[in-house]
């Protein structure tokens, strides 16, 4: 916007030490003034400048396809229908070198827009409808919210380009949802859209939820959530990131017959709500445990959130974050707000370039491990199991123990070169769980030890170990018994050092947090480990007065 954004001038300038003449644009300081407050950079005004682009094709799309009175209304719903693909056009347009105007206008034409029409004769869907569309709305809800938070608050939300761009505006809008649980509950119960009506169609639930977003938001209250996330963040050396796996009938997901989940039916019908679309700021997606299925493609299995994902398809995908405290929420909040029965984690962090990985020093680290991380509780006959491996949930019949994998993933579409990721696959996901000492805890092993993965790392010389290793877990799964004082000992000293390693350089305030988070840890693995001695000594007086 020449004379209302910048001036131009013609100036000598120096180009490889000869003097040429050039335009110079300078910047008005009043008029560019509100941009600077709000954090705007060159990616944001590139952003905002095909945002600006895409609505004007939105705005014809929307007069056509939705009949709204409102024009705005019509604009925002049509942006909420369709904001996968936006993203999309926003990814191509950085990593493409641009798009031209007539490629925006052919992808937003082509677009297709979600539609209940197939649900008025599919009767065994109804009768799934009323919790598949209370889903879709709280997803349309959470897009709207973070939406704001991304513009009201964007020097505060904005990451490095080689993180997810979403993660802490998502983390706050998981903040704000959580804490006005009844209350957003109430709104869809008076707008009558947390069940299924013929009358309605799919926009407008998204008009409803364009509402309710509008409602629960308050630029004070957001305030107070930036501010808390700004006080407790606490960012590391290590690239991080967490998938989450949800479903009413826990281990049985997978193999689940129809009708047997009878909130979801194995969320058998997650594609035909079209809720990759709505979920895919956190990764939303259904896994089989099979190779990925098409879109569309009904399939029973797990709801998986899988953060920094924004590409399902290529895994095309970015660490969330640096910070295990922003993880860690992140993790909390969205158990909370997902409302679906929680059952496991997977955390990963990115493998160090150019470091070797090393053999396993003593297998019963691993055990620490699955005191921090793992299920170790009772089964029905009042034997204590740790039931992750027991109950083969990360147990392949070929393959063997899933407790570490190595996966490769691609920063963005067109990359070359593969990021190496560890992923650990053992842990549960717990509600109300505070996962900050089991992140550390990874972290501080991986950066000390860096052990060779027990799987898909090829050029692994110690697979015989490490297939002695698996059998020793399987067993001690079966029949747990106290991890002996030395092994947790020289366990938290490896931790330790690769955290203080890294708190030497970060600085004061993050090693600070390595001292508490040490104090956590050690604190949590004896007092599990105090519960195999409990139990172990309870059943010994028990045998003994019999």
């Amino acid at each position: 916007s020449l004379g209302q954004l910048y001036q131009r001038q013609i100036l000598q300038v120096e180009v490889e030490a000869e003097t040429v003449e050039a335009y110079v644009y300078i910047a008005i300081p009043e008029a560019v003034q509100s941009y600077i407050d709000k954090g705007f950079g060159h990616r944001d005004r590139l952003e905002e400048f095909v945002e600006r682009s895409v609505n004007r094709y939105l705005d014809a799309k929307a007069d056509r396809a939705l009949l709204l009175d409102r024009k705005s209304l019509a604009l925002k719903v049509t942006r909420e229908l369709l904001s996968e693909e936006i993203q999309g056009l926003l990814m191509q347009y950085f990593y493409d070198d641009g798009m031209p105007s007539f490629l925006l206008k052919h992808e937003i034409e082509k677009a297709d827009l979600p539609t209940l029409d197939w649900l008025q004769t599919d009767r065994k869907a109804q009768v799934y409808a009323d919790r598949y569309l209370t889903l879709v709305v709280k997803f349309m809800i959470f897009n709207q919210i973070e939406v704001r938070f991304r513009d009201q608050f964007r020097g505060y939300v904005k990451t490095a380009d080689q993180y997810y761009q979403h993660t802490l505006s998502s983390l706050m809008t998981l903040k704000l949802l959580t804490e006005k649980h009844a209350h957003l509950s109430t709104a869809m119960t008076q707008l009558q859209v947390n069940r299924y009506r013929p009358d309605l169609t799919y926009a407008d639930y998204a008009v409803a939820a364009i509402f309710i977003a509008e409602e629960l938001y308050e630029k004070s209250a957001a305030q107070t959530i930036v501010d808390w996330v700004q006080r407790n963040r606490r960012v590391g050396l290590s690239p991080l990131g967490a998938e989450m796996e949800f479903s009413q009938l826990g281990v049985r997901a997978i193999h689940a017959n129809e009708n047997e989940d009878p909130e979801y039916d194995g969320f058998y019908y997650f594609y035909d709500f079209d809720l990759m679309r709505r979920g895919w700021k956190l990764g939303a997606h259904i896994d089989d445990h099979g190779f990925l299925a098409p879109p569309y493609k009904r399939t029973r299995g797990f709801l998986e959130l899988a953060f920094g994902r924004y590409r399902l398809y290529g895994d095309v995908s970015k660490p969330a974050t640096q910070d295990p405290w922003v993880l860690a929420q992140l993790i909390q909040l969205t158990v909370r707000f997902i409302e679906v029965r929680p059952h496991s984690l997977h955390l990963s962090i990115q493998a160090e370039t150019g470091t070797p990985f090393r053999q396993i020093e003593n297998p019963e680290f691993f055990l620490c491990l699955l005191l921090l991380g793992g299920d170790l509780r009772e089964d029905q006959g009042g034997r204590l199991r740790e039931m992750r491996i027991f109950h083969q949930e990360i147990l392949h019949p070929d393959m063997g123990i899933y407790i570490s994998r190595l996966n490769r993933h691609r920063p963005k579409n067109d990359a070359r070169e593969l990021t190496s990721v560890v992923e650990f696959q053992f842990p549960r996901l717990y509600f109300d769980y505070d996962y900050q000492p089991l992140i550390m805890a990874l972290k501080g092993f991986q950066h000390q030890a860096n052990p060779y993965p027990l799987k898909d790392c090829k050029d692994c010389p110690f697979e015989e170990e490490n297939a002695e290793i698996e059998l020793a877990l399987k067993q001690w799964a079966a029949y747990p018994s106290p991890v002996p004082e030395s092994s947790i000992n020289r366990f938290l000293d490896i931790v330790a050092q690769g955290l203080q390693s890294e708190g030497k350089v970060m600085g004061k305030e993050y090693s600070d947090y390595v001292e508490r988070s040490l104090l956590a840890i050690e604190m949590q693995i004896r007092r599990r480990n105090q519960r195999i001695i409990d139990f172990h000594r309870l059943r010994h007086q028990k045998q003994n007065t019999a």
